[in-house]
């Protein structure tokens, strides 16, 4: 049983085609067809179901290809723990991160990290919070990325840093040149508010102090870059973490109003799966992370690659 034989099943069991499943193997079909066949006869048993409509697996199909998946995890691993061995970090990273990190933090921090370990390939997806630790759990993922506000099973967090939360309008909003806001503007001045489109069970992407303040919600999303440029355009006042809007605090596009609520600071957090050692290249992309909040306080403005 040879593992290139193991991957021609296991395209032909994702794709539920042999055709697809040779094209995915970069073979021709009668080739793959050879490879499965084999594969029967060294088990003995049939593991797929064949049709002139449809491939699908038995279970005999079903329970190799749960030890295939495995066993390709184990072999990247291994790829990796081999390419991270010397002392340049090298090789793919898997990074599942929120809106927060993914379009504000983690562009500064992978210039820095692969600018010095030209070798570092990061794989980057945008993921609400329950996503990512699923991912780290079952092994998808080496590092996450989340603002703090949940508990999670299976992974360990830690806090790299802290933001303020900031109330902030734009130049054409009434409040702009008052440069503050009483407790009556909360109930006339519409905000925008980050929020996960029918999914509410998932952790909140605005941390607005809701009983300490009423406020008239004007507009929502779930992307955070469209509420603040909503907001820098005068429509709606907006509540983010301090790091999500140093451009355009920089370029005076927003202005913080004196007399915004009183709330903890967003926790910005590193997860990884519980109880396993990080990789190296995992440490590095939380490091570079927790540098370019430190160092430039949320302003990708004020940093260049030159800097790293």
């Amino acid at each position: 049983m040879e593992l290139t034989e193991l991957r021609y099943f296991h395209n032909v069991a994702v794709a539920r085609s042999f055709s697809r499943g040779a094209k995915l193997s970069h073979v021709s079909p009668p080739a793959i067809s050879k490879a499965v066949k084999k594969l029967e006869e060294e088990l003995g048993t049939a593991l797929f179901v064949r049709t002139t409509r449809k491939v699908s697996l038995t279970d005999a199909g079903e329970v190799l290809l749960e030890h295939c998946r495995g066993l390709f995890r184990q072999v990247e691993e291994m790829r990796r723990d081999i390419e991270e061995s010397g002392s340049s970090v090298r090789g793919e990273v898997r990074i599942g991160a929120s809106e927060v990190f993914a379009a504000f933090l983690l562009p500064t921090a992978l210039a820095r990290a692969t600018g010095a370990h030209p070798g570092l390939v990061p794989r980057c997806y945008q993921m609400v919070p329950e996503e990512v630790v699923h991912g780290l759990v079952e092994g998808d993922l080496d590092v996450g990325f989340t603002v703090g506000g949940g508990s999670y099973e299976g992974v360990d967090a830690l806090v790299i840093a802290e933001s303020e939360g900031v109330l902030v309008c734009g130049r054409s909003h009434p409040l702009f040149e008052r440069g503050s806001i009483e407790g009556e503007d909360f109930g006339v001045h519409p905000f925008v508010v980050p929020r996960h489109w029918q999914r509410e069970y998932l952790t909140t992407l605005d941390q607005f102090p809701e009983s300490s303040h009423s406020r008239q919600i004007g507009a929502t999303t779930d992307r955070m870059a469209l509420a603040i440029s909503l907001v820098v355009e005068g429509a709606f006042l907006g509540y983010f973490p301090q790091v999500t809007i140093g451009c355009q605090l920089r370029h005076d596009e927003l202005k913080v109003l004196d007399g915004g609520p009183e709330a903890p600071a967003f926790h910005l957090e590193a997860l990884t799966r519980k109880g396993a050692k990080p990789r190296a290249s995992a440490l590095l992309v939380i490091e570079e992370v927790r540098r370019s909040v430190v160092e430039t306080g949320g302003d990708p403005c004020g940093w260049s690659p030159d800097e790293a």
